[in-house]
């Protein structure tokens, strides 16, 4: 069993008002590993982050309320069927995704939206990596590297500089 969880790098909005508009209290406890449903965190990038290992389906609703008056950069990783998807919404409205579904074939790779220009080096060095190794899926981390290179953060790495116990526990109202 592998990972299976969604990012949300929210900016312009204080971390209250993340908390307010996704519907979760901080509990003041923190972890240094973000295993609990729900958790928060800052980024060195300023934009705060809730990672979620609960209903994690990533909902177009969710993220146009969460981006309103503010902009987001989300990241799904499904490790157990090889589904991921990183998408950016602003002000409601959702500007572009990329996904992949290895349920749909090894290469699959499907964009929507003015894509950023980061995604094209990311592209070829993941297609390049699966000519050389079919035997592994390096389509599935387009979309998470993607996330990172605008994020700062991958769902399977530590917060560059931040403390031992980084995630705040937050839970659902």
């Amino acid at each position: 069993m592998g990972f299976r969880v969604l990012l949300i790098a929210v900016t312009g909005k204080s971390p209250d008002a993340v908390h307010n508009d996704y519907g979760v209290t901080p509990t003041g406890r923190y972890e240094e590993i973000p295993e609990s449903p729900v958790t928060g965190a800052t980024l060195p990038s300023g934009a705060y982050l809730l990672y979620i290992n609960d209903q994690i389906e990533p909902d177009d609703h969710v993220f146009a309320r969460l981006s309103k008056d503010a902009s987001l950069i989300a990241c799904y990783a499904n490790e157990t069927v090889m589904n991921s998807v990183a998408g950016s919404w602003v002000d409601g409205v959702e500007q572009w995704s990329v996904s992949h579904d290895a349920q749909q074939g090894i290469e699959h790779l499907e964009s929507t939206g003015p894509v950023p220009h980061q995604l094209e080096p990311i592209r070829k060095s993941a297609f390049a990596k699966q000519d050389d190794d079919a035997g592994a899926d390096h389509i599935f981390d387009i979309p998470i590297e993607l996330f990172a290179a605008l994020g700062g953060i991958r769902y399977d790495q530590d917060i560059e500089g931040a403390g031992p116990e980084p995630w705040e526990i937050l839970t659902r109202r």
